[in-house]
């Protein structure tokens, strides 16, 4: 069934094939359905939550062709410090760069640590060991990444609260590895 299908794809089908991850992504790199306030993406190391995490920002703000709007604009993006946010969330082998196609890339602007889609939308890279640093800019989403590990989790955590109040419903998404301690940071 699916030689058969491959065979009847087009040469850009093909081509777009690794991008639509909706077709290939297991069941818990899935967001939940319904409306939902929080989504925590917890599991071991390579269970794929730093590609569910990307992917998801990817459908917040990409429309059904490049140049058109999808429901977020403003997306922070917060780990324990730049450097892994950059290279973690944003460069990494499954991070937003990696799974996004050519025509929709956004371009890393590391002097303003800033994500840039060609429709507009922008992504801004946040350290949790500088919550300050969260106050004042405000979002419609946030991925936030291995909260459980950050030296000042409830700090961070608070004053990303204050900065999603962009859009409808603005909501963060969690990509943690599953440990058996708590963070303490009451979500």
């Amino acid at each position: 069934m699916t030689r058969m299908l491959l065979e009847e794809m087009d040469e850009a089908a093909l081509a777009a094939a690794p991008y639509l991850f909706d077709l290939w992504a297991f069941p818990h790199q899935a967001p939940p359905p319904g409306d939902w306030r929080s989504w925590v993406i917890l599991g071991g190391r390579g269970a794929g939550k730093t590609r569910a995490g990307a992917e998801w920002v990817r459908a917040e703000v990409e429309g059904p062709t490049p140049l058109d709007a999808g429901r977020s604009r403003r997306v922070a993006l917060v780990g324990e410090t730049y450097d892994q946010v950059r290279d973690v969330m944003i460069q990494g082998d499954s991070g937003i760069l990696a799974c996004s196609p050519p025509d929709r890339r956004p371009e890393w602007r590391a002097g303003e640590r800033k994500l840039c889609w060609p429709n507009g939308a922008t992504a801004q890279a946040f350290s949790a060991s500088d919550p300050e640093a969260l106050r004042g800019p405000q979002f419609d989403a946030a991925w936030v990444d291995e909260l459980a590990k950050w030296k000042r989790g409830q700090e961070a955590w608070d004053m990303l609260q204050f900065a999603l109040r962009l859009g409808h419903a603005p909501v963060p998404t969690l990509s943690m590895t599953e440990k058996r301690y708590s963070s303490g940071v009451k979500a």
